[in-house]
């Protein structure tokens, strides 16, 4: 068998991007509340995406602007829905590939427990290997196949479980459903399709045990809200609040 004598990936290490003149604001007109002093980790997550993204294809973004507007506002517009989370709940980010929305989300809630999981062995490396660097104690990544982690070793683990650009509703529901506690948050970055892949799926969202609470229109697109439903011999556990946007 023939050695993969490729070098192995190392983590670019480019100034931190700044973030556009008006970030903070529109942030704050979304109802969007993030520590100021989050914005240069965010900038330097972002800066070394982009970075590594000429090493390996993490992103088809490459405009500094979009990129903050396309993935890091994207990502900071699941905070609200988070907001009353206690500290050292759990949250899975499936399919995390590049990272979004979990390592904003990790980075703008410290306190929270933040699982990537990405099959891609590449991918994953690069996950680690940046929040590593960052300093993200509160990150950790599992390189397998949501698949198979959801039905073992991760099922039912966790308080809430967010998953963007990973596919339609109807394949998306029952990779993330199982890592849902009972009572758990499901928040599902779409776009301008999510009503027609919510009717597409509405059997697997029966199947799943999932209840649609509400789509909710965001700058940056729609984010589908589930909770997983309780069972007749479950006790129900917290669900978080902090509903902003326009929801339908």
């Amino acid at each position: 068998m023939e050695t993969d004598r490729r070098p192995p990936l190392t983590l670019p290490s480019p100034p931190p991007l700044v973030a556009p003149g008006d970030f903070r604001e529109r942030l704050e007109e979304a109802g969007i509340a993030l520590n100021p002093n989050a914005l240069r980790p965010l900038g330097d997550y972002l800066a070394r995406l982009l970075a590594m993204n000429e090493q390996m294809n993490l992103t088809a973004i490459v405009d500094p602007v979009e990129a903050w507007e396309r993935h890091i506002f994207d990502a900071l517009t699941l905070l609200p829905f988070i907001a009353e989370l206690p500290a050292g709940a759990k949250l899975v980010d499936v399919g995390s590939g590049g990272g979004v929305p979990g390592i904003p989300l990790a980075i703008a809630r410290p306190d929270l427990q933040v699982t990537l999981v990405e099959a891609t062995q590449k991918k994953a490396t690069f996950l680690s290997m940046v929040a590593r660097a960052l300093g993200l104690k509160n990150v950790q990544v599992v390189a397998e196949r949501a698949e198979q982690l959801g039905q073992g070793a991760l099922g039912g683990r966790f308080d809430v479980v967010t998953a963007r650009a990973v596919g339609r509703l109807v394949a998306l529901v029952p990779l993330v459903a199982p890592f849902a506690r009972v009572g758990a948050l499901l928040l599902l970055i779409k776009g301008q399709r999510a009503d027609e892949e919510l009717a597409e799926a509405t059997e697997a969202i029966e199947a799943a045990q999932l209840a649609h609470e509400l789509t909710v229109e965001t700058p940056t697109g729609r984010i589908v809200i589930f909770h997983r439903e309780e069972g007749d011999d479950e006790e129900p556990r917290p669900r978080a609040k902090g509903r902003r946007g326009r929801g339908r």
